[in-house]
């Protein structure tokens, strides 16, 4: 009986062991990951405030807000790219470094689309008081039912914004997706590329933030598939799709059903 118990809790002391080396190795590659997160996000923002004109401070860029990341992105590629007109959907921080990068490079417009009266007004609060004000067309509206095709098969209601504020859109050079909120129905953004897709310009680049998120990676999926775009996945915090238009060919036939 003592051989027994010296063997059964020799077994169990080297479980403890083993289990806590585990732990300790799991716990080690967490805080790393976190480390290497922390600073490649503080590295992008500071990158951005040294690219931004901006005199006074930006909207938090934690929690729902784009990460520092994307926008340092966003700002060098309007920069590098020159576009004459960028829509975005849903307004913040992003707004703001697009305009920046506009009112720097002499040229080009930005149309925001908003659903909520407080966000648009926020943004608005902080377009005026760094003279971006001219630039920035904010347009806003409720959410409405989205009677066209959509990925989404559950029978939910759909929504999008109207479409009455992108139908004097054209030449769009860059599309940028942060909005609806996902919670709005599943796959909430897919609507911006099939009411957008005519309206694109021949070479537009369509971008979408949280691609960590498995509902706007399908969605980015099936725009590429359905409307020919070039897709690439960048793993920024939140993740990026970036799909490019490479022509003006008519979009395929789509398998998206229409919804009832």
């Amino acid at each position: 009986m003592d051989d027994s118990n010296d063997h059964q809790q020799a077994d169990l002391q080297h479980f403890i062991q083993e289990t806590r080396g585990q732990l300790q190795k799991r716990l080690v590659n967490e805080l790393v990951a976190v480390q290497n997160r922390v600073y490649s996000q503080l590295e992008s923002l500071s990158w951005l405030q040294k690219a931004l004109t901006l005199k006074w401070s930006m909207p938090p860029l934690r929690g729902w807000a784009t990460s520092p990341d994307v926008l340092l992105r966003l700002h060098e590629h309007v920069r590098l790219t020159r576009p004459k007109l960028v829509v975005e959907c849903g307004s913040g921080a992003s707004t703001l470094v697009i305009a920046d990068a506009l009112r720097q490079n002499g040229m080009g417009r930005l149309v925001t689309l908003e659903h909520k009266a407080f966000y648009a007004a926020k943004t608005q609060e902080y377009l005026d008081r760094e003279d971006l004000a001219g630039l920035v067309d904010i347009r806003l509206g409720d959410l409405e039912p989205w009677p066209h095709p959509h990925l989404n098969q559950t029978g939910e209601p759909l929504f999008w914004y109207p479409e009455a504020l992108v139908k004097d859109l054209k030449s769009i050079a860059l599309l940028l997706v942060d909005g609806p909120p996902g919670n709005t129905c599943q796959y909430a953004r897919y609507p911006a590329v099939p009411a957008m897709a005519g309206k694109l310009a021949r070479k537009a680049e369509v971008w979408m933030d949280d691609t960590g998120r498995q509902d706007e990676k399908d969605i980015c999926e099936a725009w590429a598939k359905d409307y020919r775009f070039k897709l690439e996945f960048i793993p920024l915090e939140k993740g990026l799709g970036r799909l490019v238009r490479g022509s003006a060919r008519a979009p395929r036939k789509s398998a998206v059903k229409k919804t009832a």
